[in-house]
């Protein structure tokens, strides 16, 4: 199991891989001394695993800022000041005790990648909305149970992470997210496929897994750039039968269902590479046509 679940992982790194931007040039500080010292315009800032309970005030001297790391430290909250960073472009703040963003956040219209993963967030502000230019928004961890319908004017996102908060539902405006290729809902409270996500046509990896799914929907299909599908630890008991037609899916992930059997077609998953289907009740027989039907694919059960 262990092998199992190491290689889904390593999947999901390479999708995630596949985001990094190309290196830059420009000098990152690890201080705010040596940041303060220098004579050479200050772009980016690494503050990780500092000790700070606040958001350092000498950072407003640093107008040009556009890359600030605050990771794993003891901060609770925003000062006003701290939106006068108004050029930042990624903003990494993961691991701190932040339990709320102000509607500020709207200043930072420059922003590209924001990382609030592991905070103590119930909500975001409707102003999240007004961030055009976000294409990575990271909010793994947290205790959130709504998103603002503002969301959906986020159109350059192209990966949420949502995993383990306490949604049960997405906003209606999530299907104007067209740009949206990595989305991880793992660890939620989904007991349905909302047939809205079925917009998100440039999707490459959907992670629903540990939720309470019960069902998937036949126009599944319309996912059709769909990579990598993780529906690990739901309640499904079958699958629509033009899920065959996914015909870009390289890893399929269903351990821990209640499935007994798969579609007839499964031929048709040319490019499917890897199939875990371990905690399954599928029949010996079941198990021989599955392997049968697909000689070129790594099948786990």
């Amino acid at each position: 199991m262990k092998k199992i679940f190491f290689l889904a992982l390593f999947f999901c790194f390479l999708t995630l891989k596949a985001q990094d931007k190309n290196p830059v040039k420009d000098v990152m500080y690890s201080s705010l001394t040596e940041a303060q010292a220098s004579k050479k315009k200050v772009t980016r800032i690494n503050l990780r695993d500092q000790n700070f309970f606040r958001i350092p005030k000498e950072l407003e001297k640093f107008g040009g800022l556009k890359f600030l790391n605050l990771m794993q430290n003891d901060i609770e909250s925003f000062d006003n000041s701290f939106f006068k960073l108004n050029k930042l472009e990624t903003l990494i703040l993961r691991q701190n005790a932040i339990k709320y963003v102000p509607k500020d956040i709207k200043k930072m219209k420059h922003l590209k990648d924001l990382d609030m993963a592991i905070c103590d967030l119930s909500s975001l502000p409707a102003e999240i909305g007004k961030l055009e230019q976000l294409e990575y928004l990271r909010l793994s961890l947290n205790n959130i149970i709504t998103l603002p319908e503002e969301i959906g004017n986020c159109k350059n996102l192209t990966a949420l992470e949502l995993d383990h908060n306490q949604l049960s539902y997405l906003p209606s405006s999530f299907s104007n997210l067209k740009q949206l290729k990595n989305l991880i809902l793992t660890g939620n409270q989904f007991y349905e496929f909302d047939k809205a996500w079925l917009g998100l046509t440039s999707l490459k990896e959907l992670n629903l897994e540990n939720n309470q799914l019960q069902s998937f929907p036949e126009e599944i299909k319309l996912l059709e750039n769909l990579e990598i599908l993780l529906l690990n630890y739901n309640k499904l008991e079958n699958l629509p039968e033009n899920i065959v037609e996914l015909k870009k899916l390289s890893l399929l992930s269903l351990s821990n269902n209640n499935l007994k059997k798969l579609p007839q077609d499964l031929n048709k998953l040319t490019n499917l590479k890897t199939l875990i289907l371990t905690g399954n009740p599928f029949s010996e027989k079941e198990k021989r046509r599955i392997k049968a039907t697909l000689p070129d694919c790594a099948v786990y059960f």
